[in-house]
């Protein structure tokens, strides 16, 4: 809290949002993306499970959360080295179409996407983090709490709790990875993802 009061005296309000836009492009394109690969995932591999899915479920979710993750990791580089040079140096140009230009033409289209093997454990332990404890967890308060079924605000209580308990969970399994893509595309350099990720432990432990 005293973090954010120190920056918005410093630095203003709007320093929060810098950045907004190639998050919300990428996320935009992530977030359909994805959601329609892993519902298409589940019911195919519903469909070839038969009468056994209802034993493998854990499995079904993972796998299609994982080959989401995998492709969403690679549509969702671009953009996150974008943002992440953009908030690190406000000044490096005057908008993020401006950012892109200049780190393509720096440091080539390849530096978009050189945070892909950080990126990938990032958005595999996110995607199914989320998936797991979302689907666990309204299974379990469907099962405590059966007249949910049949109302419509039990019903959208649990899928709030449920949203709640899947974002925590996602956030915690993915930061270490987050951090580490941030570290890697804040400036231009040749840092490896097991590089940058030393480095966070030699500085900050």
């Amino acid at each position: 809290v005293s973090a954010l009061k120190t920056v918005a005296k410093e630095e203003g309000l709007g320093t929060f949002f810098n950045g907004w836009e190639p998050t919300f492009l990428g996320f935009f394109v992530n977030g359909g993306l994805g959601y329609s690969i892993i519902e298409y995932l589940r019911r195919t591999f519903i469909e070839m499970a038969g009468t056994n899915a209802g034993a493998l479920e854990i499995p079904i979710i993972l796998a299609s959360a994982l080959i989401a993750a995998s492709i969403g990791s690679v549509t969702l580089a671009p953009f996150e080295s974008v943002r992440i040079r953009a908030v690190a140096q406000p000044n490096y140009a005057d908008n993020i179409v401006g950012v892109l230009k200049r780190i393509v033409a720096e440091e080539g289209v390849g530096s978009l996407f050189s945070v892909v093997p950080a990126f990938l454990p990032k958005e595999i332990l996110f995607v199914c983090t989320k998936f797991l404890v979302f689907d666990l967890s309204t299974d379990y308060l469907y099962e405590t709490f059966p007249a949910a079924n049949e109302d419509l605000k039990l019903s959208l209580l649990i899928s709030l709790v449920g949203g709640t308990l899947s974002g925590i969970g996602a956030a915690l399994a993915s930061n270490p990875a987050d951090a580490t893509v941030s570290e890697m595309k804040k400036s231009k350099s040749d840092i490896s993802a097991l590089g940058a990720f030393q480095a966070l432990l030699d500085r900050g432990g």
